[in-house]
């Protein structure tokens, strides 16, 4: 019989008092065994994790533990004084956090940082400190570790980064982890591979894991029990394939719903259908170059070839996807294409003109036709202008939509166009979700009449429901509106849902292109084969 490492009981999290409290987490009760893994499945808000900040005693000075207990091998960890809450953090219970990249510390080396715990936690200090922390890299994969540990953070890719959060976390040999969406920022490759990495560690450690994520395949991945949370509450819970084969709420039903995929697309009606096959924008060996410069008099010495002679087509009305793993180039081409970023050698045809030979006053007469939707909607917003100057923001710059009243009436129509509402024009970016922030900068880009739109990761940091709504958002305004899209994303799922062609995209080079249906079934290149393989698959027969 298991051994139980961790009980939460009716657990209960409160911010503010009276009129303005909210119970965050509504008296939550669940159980991890040594050797299992308990996933917290929900969407943003929904009080994940601030229930893992709690077990931590890591909360919020505005949050406040209103009832319950948290039992540590059977110790109530909220009667601990904080001198031997240090002694549990690290060696008792790791924590591996969502962003790695703001997680770390950006002027220490990745070894003193892995060091640091190993030091307070062991007290092995010099050849012996280096040593482990070597060991600790080289079991999660990080190749020379002997070199890499007098490395800083933005020397390593956000896959390695990650790695290196997982050994800060087992640095103290914790008997509890904690993974706090671990890997929502990752592309499919990297993520197989770190979850594959937790999963191969749990096994050598006999480690208690509480996973947090919204994505339900990687739940189904890793889960040996399933939480699911709405509203600060559990809403449902059960063994892995008793939830998967048979969900028993309304609401996980709904998650399950929301999931993009084919049969999806199918189901809704949404199959590939034969159009207008003239292609609005055609690339031709395109380039994008970035001179690596060494020495005192800063000489080019190389390139790195970032977009390495890539020709694709994007036909009018329809929807390209561009797929593969971070670093590939797919954000750097679609900056190339609209001449965010020069392009070295090639050319890209739009409407007669030649992209790429534009000037800067001949480009910017364009830029209302072709426009962009960024990954992070509140980063690529002014947080100080109003929603309605920032969608206003482009016809300005234009000197499109007539008299300031004729705009305003303009901002109002694209906020119902996108689901919004007319009063939310005079609000700002921060009082909003994350998922109305990216409506917002929809809006913003439909402003000004755009004909091509680059979405570059638009949904990859949104909920399951969320993103489900951006996505039908999207096939509504190019259905009604006739808009053209290229959609970067490391989503295949989303690439099944809603693209129309696929771009794959290795090393700066598209290695295949072709029809959805022909690239997600009958993938030819054996980098596509090995994107697709990566893909967490929910099989409820399992």
């Amino acid at each position: 019989m298991s051994e139980t490492l961790l009980s939460v009981e009716d657990l209960a999290i409160h911010f503010g008092h009276g009129e303005a409290l909210t119970r965050a987490v509504d008296g939550i009760s669940f159980d991890i065994d040594a050797g299992e893994t308990v996933v917290l499945v929900g969407e943003s808000g929904s009080g994940k994790s601030l229930s893992a900040l709690a077990i931590a005693r890591l909360l919020p000075p505005t949050a406040r533990i209103h009832s319950g207990r948290v039992l540590l091998a059977g110790e109530d960890i909220f009667k601990f004084p904080e001198y031997r809450m240090r002694d549990v953090r690290g060696a008792a219970i790791g924590m591996i956090f969502q962003e790695p990249q703001s997680s770390l510390n950006p002027v220490m080396t990745i070894g003193a940082q892995i060091g640091e715990t190993v030091r307070r936690h062991h007290g092995l200090r010099g050849q012996a400190l280096r040593q482990r922390v070597q060991e600790l890299m080289d079991d999660v994969g990080i190749a020379d570790s002997h070199r890499r540990l007098d490395e800083y953070p933005h020397q390593f890719s956000g896959g390695m980064k990650q790695r290196v959060m997982v050994a800060i976390a087992l640095a103290g040999d914790p008997k509890l982890l904690v993974a706090d969406e671990p890997t929502t920022a990752l592309d499919v490759t990297i993520q197989a591979q770190v979850l594959e990495l937790i999963k191969s560690i749990q096994r050598k450690r006999n480690m208690g894991i509480l996973f947090i994520t919204h994505d339900l395949a990687v739940a189904h991945q890793v889960a040996d029990r399933v939480v699911v949370m709405k509203n600060g509450r559990i809403v449902e819970q059960g063994r892995r394939d008793t939830f998967y084969s048979n969900p028993q709420h309304e609401y996980s039903r709904q998650l399950f719903d929301s999931l993009p995929s084919w049969e999806k697309r199918l189901r809704e009606g949404h199959q590939p259908e034969a159009v207008d096959e003239q292609p609005i924008l055609t690339v031709r060996d395109m380039k994008v170059w970035f001179p690596i410069k060494r020495g005192v008099l800063r000489r080019t010495v190389g390139h790195v070839k970032a977009v390495d002679g890539v020709n694709l087509e994007i036909i009018r009305g329809q929807t390209l996807a561009v797929v593969g793993e971070s670093g590939s180039g797919k954000t750097t081409m679609g900056k190339g294409i609209l001449r965010l970023t020069d392009i070295a050698h090639g050319q890209v045809s739009y409407d007669g003109h030649n992209l790429a030979e534009l000037s800067r006053a001949q480009m910017r007469k364009l830029r209302g036709e072709l426009q962009v939707v960024f990954q992070d909607p509140y980063s690529s917003m002014n947080p100080r202008m109003t929603v309605g100057d920032i969608v206003k923001e482009g016809m300005l710059a234009q000197k499109l939509g007539g008299s300031m009243q004729q705009q305003d009436a303009r901002v109002a129509e694209l906020l119902v166009q996108v689901g919004l509402e007319p009063l939310h024009a005079l609000r700002y970016p921060h009082e909003f979700s994350g998922g109305q922030r990216q409506r917002i900068c929809i809006a913003r880009a439909l402003a000004v009449d755009p004909k091509l739109i680059v979405c570059d990761e638009p949904t990859s940091a949104l909920d399951v429901s969320v993103q489900a709504q951006i996505l039908e958002l999207l096939r509504d305004l190019q259905g009604r509106l006739g808009l053209t899209y290229l959609f970067v994303t490391h989503n295949i799922g989303v690439v099944a849902y809603l693209a129309h062609r696929v771009a794959v995209m290795y090393q700066g080079q598209i290695v295949e292109y072709g029809d959805v249906e022909q690239i997600l079934q009958r993938p030819q290149h054996d980098y596509t084969r090995a994107l697709l393989a990566a893909v967490p698959v929910i099989d409820t027969a399992a």
